[in-house]
């Protein structure tokens, strides 16, 4: 009997010993695949790549199933680029607009998600979903900032040339040129083989002329409702400012690119850039110590004229053909959220649009804000175009302004004249 026992106990024990051993070898169940999200953008800063990345990051820790493929482009080659993907049905699952109006072609096309519903949107300051909304109310794309036209400046340059204060008049701008000159510092850095800061270089005088004047005027020239020669927004003096201002920019300004001028601000080889308020990101990327300061490019000998151009438009926009739609949402409701608004003024040193962020991120900021915003010297340019919608017209117009600037003689009337000819035999052709 005690041998029947003992056999028996080592049967039962051999059961269990192979019932837990059954257990522990089970195969595990296999890791979902991890599926790309495409996110195509034109962010040349450092601090605007490092949020994205921080952000896309952050997104993947939470949900481990998705990553993401980041693709920067080239500003200049941007809509041209994501043009030929819509033609050949290739589009990203997440890409970038600068401008409602010129990337209408998206939308008609079905590549923009109606993002009115989203609840996300009640984090951003209605102020600034103006410039993602059509005509029918409908939003489509997350605004992430409020950008500028000024100018940008080095408060070092201009204490070493005893510039006591910002210019307001433009006879006072050319006087502050004169006296960077005259320290050895070049007055304005110009990063022209990159053809896309030719436009940005004389923006800030053409949109507040267009503000106070008309801001259709592109639209007008674009359907040939009126001329350059016409002078509606005062172009010729637009242009006669400009070329006043060319002798000012440093040497062989073809032969400098962008990241190139905004070395030279950030090393204070040079005292300005005229361009948008992201130059603020490119400049302390190179150099965090860069003491920078905005002001609004003075045009008029009023020193009231003096207001800065800001506004809002565009932003991150889902591809609703997507497979991945779904979470390309997931990911803007992410993004609007004040955290990541904190982490966008703080590396990308630009103004967020999400509600409750605090303005004094960034000295450059704070002054922006005192001396402008709060005192209601500021303008909203998010309907007015610096660029023709037309690609084709957008060349026509950076190629007459490229012929003036290579003229040593800078001729306003010889340049509006090839304009108003070259605009008028685009239309023709095109009809």
């Amino acid at each position: 009997m005690k041998s029947r026992i003992i056999s028996l106990s080592l049967t039962i024990a051999m059961v269990l010993t192979a019932c837990q051993s059954s257990h522990v070898t089970k195969m595990p169940r296999n890791k979902p695949e991890v599926q790309t999200l495409s996110w195509v953008h034109h962010f040349d800063e450092e601090g605007a790549r490092k949020w994205l990345e921080i952000g896309t990051q952050q997104f993947s820790k939470q949900d481990p199933s998705y990553s993401f493929a980041l693709t920067g482009v080239d500003g200049g080659n941007y809509l041209s680029l994501l043009r030929t993907w819509a033609i050949s049905g290739n589009m990203p699952d997440m890409y970038m607009i600068d401008n409602l109006d010129t990337a209408m072609d998206f939308i008609r096309s079905g590549y923009a998600m109606d993002l009115s519903k989203q609840p996300f949107l009640a984090q951003i300051d209605e102020r600034y979903l103006s410039g993602v909304k059509s005509n029918d109310g409908r939003i489509w794309a997350l605004p992430i900032d409020v950008n500028g036209a000024g100018v940008i400046y080095n408060k070092e340059t201009f204490a070493k040339a005893g510039i006591q204060e910002p210019p307001k008049t433009w006879q006072q701008f050319l006087e502050a040129c004169e006296a960077l000159q005259k320290v050895g510092i070049t007055p304005i850095a110009a990063g022209y083989k990159d053809a896309w800061t030719i436009s940005w270089d004389i923006a800030a005088d053409m949109l507040v002329n267009q503000y106070a004047a008309n801001p259709t005027w592109i639209a007008d020239i674009e359907a040939g409702k009126t001329s350059f020669k016409n002078n509606q927004i005062h172009f010729k003096e637009i242009l006669q400012r400009f070329g006043d201002r060319l002798k000012y920019v440093n040497k062989n300004p073809f032969e400098t690119d962008w990241n190139q001028a905004q070395m030279l601000l950030a090393e204070g080889k040079a005292g300005m850039i005229i361009n948008g308020t992201w130059t603020v990101d490119g400049v302390k990327s190179k150099n965090p110590r860069s003491n920078l300061g905005l002001f609004a490019f003075p045009y008029s000998s009023d020193p009231q004229k003096a207001i800065f151009g800001l506004k809002s438009t565009g932003g991150i926009v889902v591809n609703p053909k997507s497979p991945h739609k779904e979470a390309a949402l997931r990911t803007l409701e992410l993004f609007a959220t004040q955290q990541m608004g904190q982490i966008f003024q703080t590396n990308k040193k630009a103004l967020s649009v999400i509600k409750g962020l605090p303005k004094d991120f960034d000295p450059t900021y704070i002054e922006l804000d005192s001396t402008y915003i709060q005192t209601g010297k500021t303008y909203d340019w998010s309907s007015i175009y610096i660029d023709f919608v037309s690609q084709d017209l957008q060349k026509v117009f950076l190629n007459a302004i490229t012929k003036f600037i290579i003229d040593p003689t800078h001729n306003v009337d010889a340049c509006i004249q090839e304009l108003d000819q070259a605009f008028n035999r685009n239309r023709r052709a095109s009809k």
